[in-house]
């Protein structure tokens, strides 16, 4: 199980370029993906939970169109990460432009992931953000519901 909290302000170098921080670093390991998610942003898997997400697809048929379609939309969006020397990794444009990315970034904790995005939008979507409303959402969670 993966903790990772807290969050980190970054930018993009000329070449769409970042280091993930230590502190996420550590446990993210060196094999990892980053992936389109939901609400424009990018999600960085670490392999394990990555490996969860495609058993988790279960016994597919391979003659279910629909299952495999979708499948195949979203392992199609997932891309291997490669450091260089320097423990930099690059944003491919796809995941940038989608993320709508110009420089200025926010890389998030998320329990067993990591999020990246913009930080024009993490601003908005945190702005006003009620404790009480994200609290009933966790208690519900716990619940199953």
């Amino acid at each position: 199980m993966y903790s990772f909290n807290g969050r980190f302000n970054n930018r993009l170098d000329d070449k769409n370029r970042i280091r993930i921080p230590a502190k996420f670093k550590a446990e993210l390991g060196a094999d990892y993906k980053l992936a389109f998610a939901p609400g424009n942003c990018i999600y960085v898997l670490p392999q394990n939970e990555y490996r969860k997400i495609l058993d988790g697809f279960g016994e597919a048929s391979f003659f279910d169109a629909e299952k495999q379609e979708a499948i195949a939309a979203f392992t199609g969006m997932v891309y291997d990460v490669t450091e260089d020397n320097q423990g930099r990794i690059v944003i491919p444009s796809e995941l940038k432009e989608y993320a709508q990315i110009d420089k200025d970034i926010v890389i998030t904790g998320a329990a067993a992931y990591l999020r990246i995005e913009a930080a024009e939008r993490f601003a908005e979507r945190t702005k006003g953000v009620n404790m009480a409303d994200v609290f009933a959402r966790l208690n519900a969670i716990g619940k199953g519901e």
